[in-house]
């Protein structure tokens, strides 16, 4: 094998495979990045058995062929290269790659090829398009409430439900609940599936550098889902397990109704919060009153107190919360609107915030008991 290439793109084309480069000792071919050239193109590959991805950039191709070599090395190589072109070629017997580039040549162990798992497309059972800013969208409304921990799967993944044309994703980790909705082009049949909120994170990452209006196809299986846009090919497994039924998770209906503006709130919170870092649960406290606005203040018997006063529209009974103050920062992070709606009942029961005006989005919290 032996090829030409950009140093640029041959960077760009590592940052995407490596989100599927593995750092397991125990199987060392998963830490190889696979790399065919032919004609034009050299497809490149990396597959931990949890996402696989596939890449593909233009070359030149003096001689065809395929390797696979070390991930972490061979990215350190080419990004620290001088030169703008890159050339690579293999000797098979020797099992040995040739990095070139300006006044530098580099040697590298070849891999197995046989070892490889190579990429593979299952059979679907659905399918489904959406624009790409689409899919960004529903992955930042909801897949920071994913669960951290693995005490159960399946909320350490988002939902995806579609029901007609209409596509809801939903994330959980018990505590509170991110729900977003919006339109496909096209009427969809297929049960909801999980997918993992790591997937979704790394896709999120991908779509950054993508041409937002494009469209990303969608395909699933009964243990796969694939994304598929610009020059990027990328599977997944998904979650066993059946979603919670969410619906019954938020409130029916409200006692106390505050409108408050985005900025404002979160400012303050963001310097109450220096306090509540400090306390057992990362509590801060919230008074909402009709009369007086909205009260933030946290409480720290080693540091100290803080406590500010913001204006808000308010109606309803006074209710005095607490809660995990990073469950409020990573919703008021993800508000498109200047304001959002707060409902509440009482103190220990659950929050609904929403954007003003719009429907689409729902996030519901539960408070924590304080003494």
């Amino acid at each position: 094998m032996n090829f030409t290439c950009s140093k640029n793109d041959l960077i760009e084309a590592f940052n995407i495979v490596s989100k599927a480069v593995s750092n397991k000792s125990q199987m060392p071919i998963l830490s190889g990045i696979y790399m065919k050239a032919e004609g034009s193109t050299l497809e490149l590959q990396a597959n931990n058995f949890e996402i696989g991805i596939i890449t593909k950039i233009p070359v030149n191709t003096e001689e065809p062929g395929e390797i696979i070599l070390t991930g972490k090395y061979l990215q350190e190589i080419v990004r620290k290269l001088s030169g703008e072109i890159v050339n690579i070629s293999h000797d098979e017997s020797q099992h040995v790659a040739n990095i070139k580039s300006g006044g530098a040549n580099f040697k590298l162990l070849s891999m197995s090829i046989d070892d490889f798992p190579k990429v593979k497309s299952p059979e679907t059972f659905s399918s489904f398009s959406m624009k790409a800013s689409t899919l960004k969208n529903l992955i930042r409304k909801t897949a920071y409430a994913c669960a951290n921990e693995e005490v159960r799967p399946v909320f350490t993944g988002c939902c995806i439900e579609i029901v007609g044309n209409s596509i809801s994703m939903v994330a959980t980790n018990t505590h509170r609940l991110a729900v977003m909705k919006d339109k496909i082009n096209e009427e969809v049949d297929m049960p909801p599936i999980v997918v993992p909120s790591k997937t979704l994170w790394e896709l999120f990452k991908m779509l950054d550098t993508s041409d937002l209006s494009n469209t990303v196809k969608i395909e699933c299986s009964r243990k796969n889902i694939s994304f598929t846009f610009d020059n990027i090919y990328m599977t997944a497994r998904l979650i066993d397990g059946q979603f919670p039924p969410y619906d019954k998770v938020i409130p029916k209906e409200s006692a106390t109704i505050a409108t408050i503006n985005v900025n404002e709130i979160m400012e303050t919170v963001d310097r109450v919060a220096l306090i509540s870092k400090e306390t057992e649960h990362n509590t801060i406290r919230f008074i909402f009153s009709a009369e007086e606005g909205v009260n933030i203040s946290s409480d720290s018997p080693e540091v100290g107190r803080a406590e500010e006063q913001i204006s808000a529209k308010i109606e309803g009974p006074t209710v005095d919360i607490s809660f995990n103050v990073r469950y409020i920062v990573d919703v008021l992070k993800v508000i498109d609107t200047e304001e959002c709606i707060i409902k509440l009942n009482k103190s220990l029961s659950p929050v609904d915030i929403r954007e003003k005006d719009r429907d689409d989005f729902i996030y519901v919290v539960t408070p924590v008991r304080t003494n």
